[in-house]
């Protein structure tokens, strides 16, 4: 086994002191606490080359964020792969960092994770101040859950392809 093989990135990306923006910290910090093996999470990450870092080496990346939309449903996720995120101007996100465009520089610099995944909820208050509204906080264990099936799956299917191959 390659050095690396089977980790998956959890990388959470928001502002803690903005509200709802902190939700995929809040989201990627309840990860961390299960200690899965093999599992890496990153928070703290304000540009796409701090993404880049974090998924460099992995098999599976899971990025975990706030959407600020109009007309907003506050807690409501949506999980995305990469050929289906909307670009920033449709509000994907409430900072620079442009998954895609992060992804094709990866792709470029040999630097991509065999898979990402993008789990994206909908902000009520993306202002100053500490602490998600309630609706999002609803949202914390869901979304952990719904990251951790997603891991379940890639590593099941990884497992299948490898037992089909021999």
């Amino acid at each position: 086994m390659t050095e690396g093989a089977g980790r998956v990135a959890v990388i959470g990306l928001g502002n803690c002191y903005r509200r709802d923006d902190g939700v995929g910290v809040a989201a990627a910090i309840a990860m961390e606490r299960l200690a899965w093996p093999n599992v890496v999470v990153a928070t703290g990450i304000a540009e796409p080359l701090g993404v880049l870092d974090a998924w460099t080496g992995a098999e599976l990346a899971v990025v975990i964020d706030a959407a600020v939309v109009t007309p907003a449903t506050p807690g409501r996720v949506h999980r995305y792969q990469l050929d289906e995120l909307p670009t920033q101007g449709e509000g994907l996100s409430s900072h620079s960092i442009d998954i895609g465009r992060t992804h094709a520089l990866a792709r470029e610099l040999g630097r991509v994770p065999d898979a990402v995944v993008v789990f994206a909820v909908e902000a009520a208050d993306t202002g100053p101040g500490d602490g998600l509204s309630p609706m999002v906080a609803r949202a914390v264990p869901v979304v952990v859950g719904m990251v951790a099936a997603e891991i379940n799956r890639f590593r099941s299917a990884k497992r299948s392809r490898h037992t089909g191959s021999r």
